[in-house]
């Protein structure tokens, strides 16, 4: 079995360098990436992006030290927990706390009966970004691979 990147992405939800230059843009991008890979049907897309949207707007998920992590809790949308990854090199203006750009972006969409995992990946994150030596890693990894 590959690697998985924080035990729930695959190399195949990873984007190594994300075209966006907006937090809608990078939110929009890392829910095709769901689409493309069969987590979510092109139906819903547009409901999650949105999902992802509104929750940023009761507090962003920027959470400071170029980490972002968008996400929707419990969606009927989505089949079984999910999610992508997103590595932006120029950084995407995310309004983070630390009024930073963002580098690395965690989508996360969680299905119905899955807050508890979700939550547990929330805190893992939460965590990995006081670890500078990991972060470094991520923005530095050549490829898919190195990144999973």
């Amino acid at each position: 079995m590959a690697a998985k990147l924080l035990g729930f992405l695959d190399r195949d939800a990873i984007v190594t360098e994300l075209n966006a230059s907006t937090k809608e843009e990078a939110i929009r991008e890392l829910v095709k990436v769901t689409v493309a890979r069969g987590f979510v049907d092109a139906k819903h897309e547009d409901d999650l992006a949105r999902g992802c949207l509104e929750r940023e707007k009761k507090g962003t998920t920027g959470l400071g030290d170029g980490i972002a992590v968008p996400h929707v809790k419990e969606s009927p949308h989505v089949k079984a927990l999910c999610g992508a990854f997103g590595r932006s090199k120029q950084g995407v203006p995310f309004d983070a706390i630390d009024g930073k750009k963002v580098h690395l972006v965690f989508l996360i969409l969680g299905a119905k009966g899955t807050a508890a995992d979700h939550i547990a990946i929330l805190k893992k994150l939460a965590g990995l970004r006081q670890n500078e030596h990991f972060l470094r890693f991520l923005k530095e990894a050549k490829d898919k691979d190195a990144i999973a």
